[in-house]
């Protein structure tokens, strides 16, 4: 019997390794867009819940009477505005050395004290971990006149351009000075969700 020589060398030819690399790039380009996106729309989850609080927290506070110290019925109201905080307006550490972001991970460091004004405080509102959204309370009127808005701002991937969402609340123009009421918007107003 003749015993033939086999070539035992096995292994995958240059044809079946670029079929591998053509399939992995193409998994690529298919699966890092949607993971960044996915990624983005996993830090907007922040400005809708803490959007969130401080609509609940005007709105207790819209409701809830108050008097003057010689105990005068104070007309329904919401707290006065407060400007964009933190200041800077921007937790990118890429902008201009943020004064917000001082760690470098373009969140907004953690700062009680940011968050102790007169408005945050009859919010009671404030946010005690690094954040990526830097927010805003507009109120105007009493009564029916009522409304505010609650915005918050981010650049999310540090490119310069905001996302934004609001949500607002008005005086219940059936309400009386006795008991007051507020109509909300039904759902947020975004912009550029995931920029």
């Amino acid at each position: 019997m003749i015993m033939r020589m086999r070539n035992s060398n096995k292994g995958f030819t240059l044809i079946e390794l670029m079929i591998v690399v053509a399939i992995l790039a193409i998994l690529a380009v298919v699966a890092v867009p949607a993971f960044i996106k996915y990624m983005r729309r996993a830090k907007t989850t922040e400005a809708i819940d803490e959007i969130d609080k401080i609509y609940k927290g005007a709105a207790l506070y819209y409701t809830t009477p108050h008097v003057t110290q010689a105990g005068a019925k104070i007309e329904c109201q919401f707290p006065q505005n407060q400007g964009v905080t933190p200041l800077d307006g921007s937790c990118c550490s890429t902008v201009v050395a943020s004064p917000a972001d001082t760690n470098g991970d373009d969140r907004c460091d953690s700062d009680p004290d940011i968050w102790s004004t007169d408005t945050w405080s009859a919010l009671n509102f404030q946010i005690n971990d690094e954040h990526y959204f830097v927010y805003a309370f507009d109120a105007s009127g009493t009564l029916a006149d009522a409304g505010f808005t609650a915005t918050a701002n981010g650049d999310l991937d540090c490119d310069a351009i905001q996302s934004t969402f609001q949500r607002t609340a008005f005086g219940d123009p059936q309400a009386t000075k006795a008991e007051c009421s507020l109509r909300g918007s039904a759902a947020f107003y975004v912009e550029k969700e995931t920029e």
